[in-house]
């Protein structure tokens, strides 16, 4: 377990049980089965007597009460813990000095004053953004600040997806043309999920070449994925600094992406 203040959100066990309700709650679940769930997936590991579920409780306590559907076993345990100074008492465990345990103490009584006060209204369900998962020979375009990219989905390899990305251009390239013509900037492998309000396919074109191999990346049945050395991810799409660590293309297009030859076997090191 591992915590940074006397905060009751301040601690990993906390956070980690917190946003997995919360998933579970967005995805549609019913709150006592999301509850059921984390407490036999904890109950694995830990028993009530571990500290450990101390918090684990009372992030599901946070969670049934914003969600207004609070539980008798959940507030009692919540209750026996804190009556008992039984998190007090592990957190002394942790080395936590006494005034570290007053204020623990104090923030412990305001949320237990907190679960008493019911809300007028459970918090609403958020809906997770669509995710779309991209052809082999997609064509799309995808905005970052005031820049515009045009992309090419070149290969996929055991679920890795090698796409070429442009220059930051000026305008949004919407058609065949102009996404093939933008100049090349950058190449590598992404885990290729993305909101489908972050995209816009242009076209999906047939691409016959393989580029296992190329761009840092080789793929073997028996050995798995090898990475030579790329960088990049879908949340920095617009290249990396360091341009030393990403592949270069002068004077080439998106266009010559399409001929496999011209990605590199090894990491291209520029000046």
């Amino acid at each position: 377990m591992g915590c940074w203040g006397m905060g009751l959100t301040q601690s990993d066990e906390f956070c980690e049980v917190y946003d997995q309700f919360m998933e579970a709650y967005n995805e549609g679940k019913e709150v006592s089965d999301i509850t059921a769930a984390i407490l036999e997936q904890y109950h694995e590991e830990f028993n009530d007597s571990d500290g450990v579920m101390h918090d684990v409780y009372f992030a599901l306590a946070k969670a049934e009460w914003i969600c207004c559907a609070q539980s008798e076993m959940i507030l009692s345990k919540v209750k026996y813990i804190i009556e008992n100074d039984l998190n007090i008492d592990f957190y002394r465990e942790l080395m936590a000095n006494e005034s570290d345990l007053k204020l623990r103490r104090k923030n412990l009584q305001i949320f237990w004053d907190k679960l008493q006060t019911p809300r007028k209204s459970a918090k609403k369900r958020v809906s997770p953004p669509k995710r779309t998962v991209l052809d082999k020979g997609t064509l799309f375009w995808y905005k970052k600040r005031s820049n515009y990219f045009a992309a090419i989905v070149l290969d996929i390899v055991n679920r890795s997806f090698l796409v070429a990305l442009s220059e930051p251009l000026n305008v949004a390239p919407k058609t065949t043309d102009s996404v093939l013509n933008a100049r090349a900037r950058t190449a590598s492998w992404f885990d290729l999920l993305l909101s489908e309000k972050q995209i816009h396919i242009v076209n999906i074109i047939d691409i016959k070449e393989s580029y296992n191999g190329r761009a840092g990346i080789y793929f073997n049945a028996d050995i798995g994925i090898y990475y030579c050395g790329n960088c990049g991810s879908n949340q920095q799409w617009d290249g990396c600094n360091d341009h030393n660590n990403h592949w270069i293309f002068p004077n080439m297009t998106l266009r010559d992406m399409l001929s496999a030859e011209n990605l590199p076997v090894t990491l291209y090191r520029g000046n």
